[in-house]
């Protein structure tokens, strides 16, 4: 159970930093990503659903959150094709 609370966290931390790359090093393509979640924000809260819960989706939902979200995910991936290696290894003796 901690092991894969500490992955979480490591994930959200390395997804924090890699994005914080991003923006220094290629601020263009940060840009090109926001844009990317502005769009996806428009899709996920263009659905139709009730005003009354696509109002909190509008007002919680921020570009920023998306694109660390993406991050993170990545981050995630990267992490177990780093781990899954080792984990054969270890299985292996």
């Amino acid at each position: 159970m901690l092991l894969s609370v500490g992955n979480i966290v490591f994930s959200l931390i390395l997804g924090a930093l890699l994005m914080a790359f991003v923006a220094i090093y290629s601020p263009e393509t940060l840009s090109v990503l926001l844009g990317w979640a502005r769009s996806f924000k428009s899709v996920i809260t263009g659905t139709g659903l009730n005003p009354k819960y696509n109002i909190w989706l509008e007002l919680l939902l921020e570009e920023r959150q998306l694109l660390l979200m993406g991050f993170t995910v990545f981050a995630r991936i990267l992490l177990a094709l780093i781990a899954y290696p080792i984990v054969l290894l270890r299985e292996r003796t």
